[in-house]
């Protein structure tokens, strides 16, 4: 099986693994989350679902300053739980008398044995891919330490919704560069979807808080792709950013709230990928074809 078609079953997969999926504990008092790539992007999530509690870092804020997770239950994401950065700050973490938690589908992993505790990711995958089932797993685990929030009853709903609207619109998507906003909650699925475009079809593609991006990048934009997520004002917001030449697509997630919204983001931008991806005939995602490029991102995170 290629890679396309990996990813196109691991997306149909988590309608049947989500929902059974064991999710862990709410934490008590205060915690913190880290992670990388996919991982931090899922873990910020649950940062902005919580009701104050919980903060999101990356793992190079805590090798620095330790400090910073003292007293607290620190939760370190990562799908292979072999990213070094993560198993330096969780010990990091140990050292400065944090209880520290490996959230990852390896329970044999480094990550894991330099964590005091390990909360398993329970879900199949197709093999090596662009990340999609292991992405709303790790959201949900976070989701569930952060605010105690389950798997939605309407999750079958949300994911056919996105997927009809990702499809209907997958013709008109460019992906060789993209600019993808969202503030607040749905910021880290726009930092998610950027991921994806780099990933999948090597686009230059970035990610920004909506309005972030109006201070200052705006002014460096060119001929990009713009992705809004967003519900409410963001509408006209999108509508602006338009009339001043830019190529907008809108996307809106203002018929969900909390993590129903994110969930939305979530699976149009996989279904948008995985439709565009089909639209032009690839077998391949890009990171798997570009062997150097590939070899240095393993160098340098594991």
């Amino acid at each position: 099986m290629n890679s396309i078609e990996a990813m196109a079953l691991d997306i149909w997969r988590q309608l049947v693994d989500l929902p059974a999926m064991p999710l862990p504990e709410p934490a008590r008092g205060r915690a913190i989350f880290a992670g990388s790539g996919d991982s931090y992007a899922a873990a910020l999530a649950g940062s902005h679902l919580s009701p104050g509690r919980v903060m999101c870092f990356y793992p190079a804020d805590i090798i620095a300053n330790p400090a910073i997770v003292k007293g607290a239950s620190a939760y370190f994401l990562s799908i292979s739980g072999k990213t070094r950065a993560n198993v330096q700050a969780a010990e990091a973490a140990r050292s400065a008398g944090a209880s520290t938690v490996a959230v990852t589908a390896e329970p044999s992993s480094p990550l894991a044995k330099a964590c005091d505790n390990t909360f398993v990711l329970q879900f199949k995958n197709a093999g090596k891919t662009s990340g999609t089932i292991g992405f709303t797993a790790s959201l949900l685990a976070c989701a569930r330490i952060a605010s105690g929030a389950a798997c939605p009853a309407d999750l079958k709903a949300i994911y056919g919704a996105a997927s009809k609207k990702a499809t209907r619109i997958a013709s008109s998507i460019q992906t060789k560069s993209a600019v993808l906003l969202g503030d607040s909650l749905l910021y880290p699925a726009a930092l998610y979807g950027a991921l994806k475009l780099n990933e999948v079809f090597g686009s230059r593609a970035a990610a920004y808080p909506l309005e972030d991006f109006c201070h200052a990048p705006l002014f460096g934009h060119k001929d990009e792709q713009t992705v809004v997520f967003g519900s409410g004002d963001d509408a006209r917001i999108s509508r602006r950013l338009g009339r001043a030449g830019l190529k907008v697509l809108y996307v809106d997630c203002g018929k969900y709230d909390g993590l129903c919204s994110i969930l939305y983001a979530t699976f149009f931008m996989q279904h948008l990928v995985l439709a565009v991806a089909r639209r032009k005939r690839m077998k391949e995602c890009y990171f798997l074809q570009n062997e150097k490029l590939l070899a240095a991102s393993s160098d340098i995170i594991y």
